[in-house]
């Protein structure tokens, strides 16, 4: 039994860190590029302002916007910044909750307008997705409230810069008679370097976190989070078909849209019946989808005591969002 659960997640652990590696990689890989180059700096209309009104550093407040594009990415910066000691820990935990928002943004049109949308149809679709969006924006306006707070009194500078990511000085990038920004085989170069480099950390923790979690699955370690949710739709007064979306969200996130278009279609449940059952999904399989897939990102990033407290503190406030608006949902 043992060797069969070891021999699942060993086969899980490498299906999956082969499969985002990559992703990781061109996503570290192209936004150090743009950094080496310059290209970064046509965002400092966003960051100087983001950096004054949280009172983060720019090099956060640039992670922050690189989110929009890439989570890991816009990380990585974090993870450099870190370990040059020129960013707090609690500046990393007020900057990933900042990076809430952007981040939703980056999958608006790769999953939210061409799958959830359409699956759902277009105006529950729609509601749905600004929801999720307004749970971001007030997680993220929270980190805000948060990074200004701790960030008053702290050493670090607004202004610091990041050293890992050899980051052009104006006279680089203005001045054609003093030092030339990088060439594009130079920043190339210095892209995949720190992209190996950054690899070298995350694969080996990543590939042992989700190992771990995934013999944690094999155990039925999170099984009981699925028991609660029948007697809790029977308490709210809710559809029984509330409790079978929930109950399938659970399991598959995807199968449990799929289920709620369907019912929804087919006049079973009513459109404040699939919303709550999608929230109520995601407050219950909340700590499992941490588990499996924010805790071994955070830790092959930030390291264990960081990477948890940042997952942690992450899904405490959208566990406590999302429960609100359910309460909301429900009062209507």
């Amino acid at each position: 039994m043992y060797i069969d659960i070891a021999y699942t997640a060993l086969i899980y652990a490498a299906h999956y860190t082969a499969k985002i590696v990559p992703i990781i990689a061109i996503g570290i890989f192209v936004t150090s590029f743009a950094v080496n180059t310059g290209l970064m700096k046509k965002f400092d209309w966003l960051t100087t302002p983001l950096a004054s009104i949280t009172k983060i550093s720019k090099i956060s407040a640039l992670a922050v916007v690189t989110c929009t594009f890439s989570t890991v990415a816009g990380y990585s910066m974090l993870v450099d910044g870190l370990k040059e000691k020129t960013i707090s820990e609690r500046e990393v935990i007020a900057t990933t909750m900042i990076s809430s928002f952007p981040s939703i943004l980056s999958h608006l049109f790769t999953f939210f307008i061409p799958v959830v949308i359409p699956l759902l149809g277009f105006t529950t679709g729609s509601i749905y997705v600004c929801i999720v969006g307004l749970v971001s924006f007030l997680k993220s306006c929270i980190g805000g409230i948060l990074a200004r707070f701790w960030m008053k009194d702290d050493r670090f500078s607004p202004d610091t810069q990041l050293s890992g990511f050899d980051q052009p000085s104006p006279t680089d990038l203005h001045n054609p008679h003093g030092a030339r920004a990088p060439d594009g085989r130079s920043a190339s170069k210095k892209s995949a370097d720190s992209t190996y480099k950054m690899l070298k950390r995350i694969v080996l923790t990543m590939f042992i976190t989700l190992f771990l979690v995934s013999v944690a699955f094999e155990l039925n370690f999170f099984e009981s989070f699925s028991a609660v949710i029948y007697p809790i739709t029977r308490i709210l007064g809710l559809e029984s078909e509330v409790a079978l979306i929930t109950a399938t969200a659970v399991v598959n996130s995807y199968a449990g849209i799929i289920l709620a278009g369907s019912l929804l279609s087919e006049g079973a449940i009513t459109t404040k019946g699939v919303l709550v059952a999608l929230l109520l999904g995601n407050v219950v399989t909340l700590s499992a989808r941490s588990a499996k897939h924010s805790v071994p990102l955070h830790v092959s990033l930030f390291g264990p005591s960081l990477g948890s407290k940042t997952v942690a503190i992450n899904a405490a406030m959208t566990f406590v969002i999302d429960l609100l608006i359910i309460v909301v949902l429900l009062a209507m």
